[in-house]
């Protein structure tokens, strides 16, 4: 059972965090606090396995306790919780916090389940981020969380439901990473790769971490072909963000440096805070550019800027994925980049978005061949490569 410290000055908004909690399978909300001093000493005399924090609390506030919490190595995954304040945000993540929820200033019955789905998603993501990460911290059973990673078996079809559940969770936490190097041209194909299709490009924006926790770990360690994402972060989090996911993944996920040539079995993240395009190298191969012009559609990175850079480049076919997120970036550089290569397009299923933004306007474009939940977007992917 992981036990979540709920930290609000708000009654309400306590109430309403702990019957969300305790309506989880194997998560329980049994201690609060009304401000920041008592939060931090419940942290630090007790064991839980993450705590939501309001970070505009009487006594200290969530910035003090995640500065406080940095200092004295207190490894406590931390959902920092606020209404909407981009730099307070960004504040936050710099000093450790491994999620962000904006919330209404106060919470309607329309509201409610939006914020819900948005909460269980970061308690999952905290709790198996912190086993993933290799840190050991203290459950509530009292015993400690190792980094030991085992083998999964082969994982039969997973329903909607499981997404939901700590077990999920923890197989994707646990998976054992095997990176494969070396390069290849991205028109040749390699030992066990059947399909044309030489690329695989994903767009994601709100939810996007939690989703490519899930997705990524998912591919077999040989797909054959690179896979570019661009990922909506601020600069200083991407890095991060890949070193998590390749500790669990077959692949090698990293972020993307400028002028590096890309290889097969490798995951490239779009720096945060810098626009991504993909090159043709003086090799012949696939190259990055990772570049500082101003954000497009008020975004950078920007996956319409990536998609379109596609256009240009020695490679026909391309399999393009749009993840939960916000808005409609992506939909604009694939329906462009359709007119002069062959696309196949997967799209995340509604059911399994955070926000239900980017997929749905390629949806209602006309551009996705098929939608998926996140559970099934790998198989989808793997069998247009003919893995």
């Amino acid at each position: 059972m992981y036990n979540i410290l709920v930290a609000d000055d708000s009654a309400l908004m306590r109430k309403l965090m702990c019957d969300i909690i305790n309506s989880v399978q194997n998560f329980s909300a049994k201690d609060v606090c009304v401000d920041g001093e008592t939060a931090y000493r419940q942290l630090t005399e007790g064991h839980y396995d993450a705590v939501t924090l309001n970070m505009l609390m009487p006594r200290a506030s969530g910035k003090e306790i995640l500065q406080r919490l940095r200092s004295s190595g207190n490894k406590t995954p931390v959902i920092a919780i606020s209404v909407g304040d981009d730099k307070l945000s960004r504040t936050a993540l710099e000093l450790g916090a491994k999620d962000f929820i904006v919330r209404p200033f106060r919470i309607s019955a329309s509201d409610r389940p939006a914020f819900e789905k948005t909460l269980v998603h970061a308690l999952h993501y905290a709790v198996s981020d912190g086993k993933a990460s290799g840190r050991s911290y203290q459950g509530s059973s009292g015993s400690a969380v190792s980094d030991r990673k085992t083998r999964m078996a082969p994982r039969s079809t997973v329903s909607r439901d499981i997404l939901s559940s700590r077990a999920f969770r923890h197989k994707e936490a646990e998976k054992l990473s095997s990176h494969s190097g070396g390069s290849t041209h991205v028109r040749a194909p390699s030992s066990g790769y059947t399909g044309k299709y030489s690329l695989v490009a994903i767009a994601s924006s709100t939810g996007g971490p939690q989703a490519l926790h899930t997705l990524l770990p998912m591919f077999p360690k040989n797909i054959g072909v690179p896979v570019v994402i661009v990922q909506h972060m601020p600069k200083g989090f991407t890095a991060s963000l890949a070193e998590r996911i390749d500790a669990k993944s077959n692949l090698s996920v990293k972020e993307a440096e400028d002028g590096e040539v890309l290889k097969k079995n490798t995951v490239y993240i779009a720096p945060g805070g810098r626009h991504l395009q993909i090159v043709n190298h003086s090799s012949g191969q696939l190259a990055c550019r990772v570049y500082d012009d101003p954000p497009v559609n008020n975004l950078r990175p920007c996956a319409d800027v990536m998609y379109e850079s596609l256009r240009k480049v020695n490679c026909d076919h391309i399999i393009c994925t749009v993840l939960t997120g916000m808005g409609a970036d992506g939909s604009a550089g694939i329906k462009s980049l359709g007119k002069v290569k062959d696309l196949y397009v997967i799209t995340q299923s509604e059911d399994t978005c955070v926000v239900y933004g980017m997929p749905k306007a390629a949806d209602q474009a006309g551009l996705s061949n098929e939608s998926q939940p996140i559970t099934q977007i790998s198989s989808a992917i793997t069998k247009k490569l003919g893995v």
